[in-house]
């Protein structure tokens, strides 16, 4: 019968926690990508031409059936061979996520958008508002407050998602439990060392989302 070897854990822990940071900056900088892309695309899908609503339909389609890990390898190990430009992992990961990232915060932000009864922005514009005024001023304000449960489901989920790069060989969490594996052959003990300090990261974003939901929740009732 398999024992397991906490020796393994001790060990090796603070090895697979230097990761963290790493994980953590990645995750933040493609939900920050994916914010600055994904919201003003949720607004143009529902207030704009219609053949560059076709067009921004046509790219978060793309990015969300393709699945995230195939982006981020193609992003590393092809791109280079289109562009004649290469890309290190850290990039390569934040970008393929991000834009991953930003398909579905476009498409989150338009449904909360739609949502919005349409009375109010009749009433914007009865007051002498233009569509921009509307928009700015009436209806992302109050739709932002609807938004922020649904984003905070996808920043838990770009979080998880970072455990992608680790098959471009960035040294995160999970590629370091990789390599603890590889050199005690106890992959028991290094994958439960990776799973703990998600656990741990993940709860964290979790914890001060909520915090965030609590705060806007006045205003959302």
């Amino acid at each position: 019968m398999y024992e397991f070897d906490w020796s393994v854990v001790q060990e090796y822990a603070p090895y697979v926690a230097s990761g963290v940071p790493l994980t953590l900056f990645i995750a933040l900088s493609a939900i920050a990508g994916g914010i600055v892309l994904g919201m003003p695309l949720g607004v143009l899908l529902v207030r704009s031409w219609r053949p560059l609503q076709w067009l921004i339909r046509v790219y978060v389609e793309v990015f969300r059936n393709i699945p995230v890990l195939v982006q981020v390898v193609w992003l590393y190990y092809a791109l280079p061979i289109v562009s004649g430009q290469t890309i290190d992992g850290v990039t390569a990961g934040i970008v393929a996520i991000g834009l991953n990232a930003s398909a579905y915060l476009a498409d989150i932000t338009r449904g909360g958008i739609i949502g919005m009864a349409s009375g109010q922005s009749e009433a914007a514009r009865s007051l002498g508002m233009s569509a921009r005024q509307t928009m700015t001023k009436v209806i992302l304000p109050q739709a932002w407050r609807r938004l922020i449960a649904p984003f905070a489901g996808m920043f838990v989920v770009i979080v998880k998602n970072t455990a992608l790069v680790s098959y471009i060989g960035v040294l995160d969490i999970l590629h370091r439990g990789n390599v603890v594996q590889t050199h005690t052959f106890r992959p028991l003990e290094a994958y439960t060392l990776v799973a703990i300090f998600y656990f741990l990261v993940v709860s964290a974003v979790v914890f001060a989302m909520r915090g965030v939901e609590r705060r806007w929740s006045p205003a959302i009732e």
